[in-house]
């Protein structure tokens, strides 16, 4: 457990990307669909995370184009250049994509103009050198990923993302195995123990490249955001929980030394989960009594549609561009 886990209150949790739209949705007090322009859905997933308190914006992953995330900002008029911090669930070409787009958006170098003789040169230095973004990751995004059939047919490579290219527009990388603090009360899980029944979320093919060999890939960078939310409870924003959305919550639980979970929200991976396993899940979820479910993104459609028939009192549909206020 973290000892200085903290808290913190009034967050905002925007979603920029995702599998679904619909200019249809109707908005609530705490639940929040933007509607006011069409919005490009694609199966990936990002979201802007804003602790208003502490003055902190946060993106969290970044979709599977590199169109998607920088045309719903766009369209959702939000200003990439207020991103204080970036952090990544894993590192599949779902959730990183649009990496360098974002970063060179965030940090827009600064446009040549005139300066009045009465500023300090110390302070125009200050105001026109390139920014650099804390961009917070496990190290394992960077493995060359591989798919290997039970009869040794290989399908790839899946290359990672390139890190001179983030570096060179502006990411200061942080890799951490364990949690990392984001600002009060919010942090990554790191690596997430795998100790439930939950399996889908690791497909038996999939493997990494290590020296010369194919290694079977647990996807060990899997990783989620932790909020804790003054009078609320925890906020669980999942990437693509291939650790497992119960194992997920349980060592958010954990480290953070709060029972209580208010929110479970982003990829579930179940949309190839059997029956089983979908059952055991939604019965485990249940036992949380989080106010909010909204599951999207690798969740699946029948997955999605069980979540919303069994708890239709948490369920919240996710879609592009809703914000969920805590």
């Amino acid at each position: 457990m973290i000892s200085n886990f903290g808290e913190t209150n009034d967050i905002a949790v925007t979603v920029l990307v995702d599998n679904r739209t619909d200019l249809l949705a109707r908005s609530t007090d705490t639940v929040k669909y933007f509607t006011d322009e069409a919005l490009v859905a694609e199966h990936g997933f990002s979201a802007l995370i804003h602790l208003k308190a502490a003055g902190i914006k946060i993106l969290w992953d970044a979709g599977i184009t590199r169109t998607g995330l920088m045309e719903n900002a766009r369209n959702m008029e939000i200003d990439l250049t207020q991103v204080d911090k970036i952090a990544l669930s894993h590192g599949h070409g779902d959730h990183t994509a649009a990496m360098t787009n974002a970063l060179e958006a965030i940090n827009v170098q600064p446009e040549f103009k005139k300066w009045e003789k009465d500023i300090p040169l110390e302070k125009i230095i200050a105001q026109t050198r390139p920014r650099r973004t804390p961009l917070v990751a496990h190290p394992a995004i960077f493995r060359e990923r591989w798919a290997v059939d039970p009869d040794g047919t290989k399908y790839g490579p899946n290359f990672p993302p390139s890190r001179a290219q983030w570096e060179a527009a502006g990411a200061d990388i942080i890799l951490s195995e364990g949690p990392y603090q984001l600002g009060p009360g919010c942090w990554t899980t790191g690596a997430v123990p795998r100790r439930s029944f939950e399996k889908s979320g690791v497909p038996s093919i999939m493997a990494y490249l290590e020296g010369q060999a194919l290694v079977p890939d647990h996807i060990e960078d899997d990783q989620a955001i932790i909020i804790n939310v003054k009078d609320k409870g925890l906020v669980i924003v999942a990437g693509c929980a291939h650790s497992g959305i119960v194992n997920t919550v349980n060592y958010a639980q954990e480290i953070s030394g709060v029972d209580k979970v208010h929110a479970i929200l982003g990829g579930f991976h179940l949309a190839r989960a059997s029956d089983e396993e979908l059952g055991q899940t939604i019965a485990a979820i249940k036992q949380f009594r989080p106010a909010i479910v909204a599951p999207s993104h690798c969740t699946g459609a029948q997955a999605i549609h069980q979540f919303a028939s069994q708890m239709p009192a948490e369920f919240v549909v996710g879609l592009v561009g809703v914000t969920f206020l805590f």
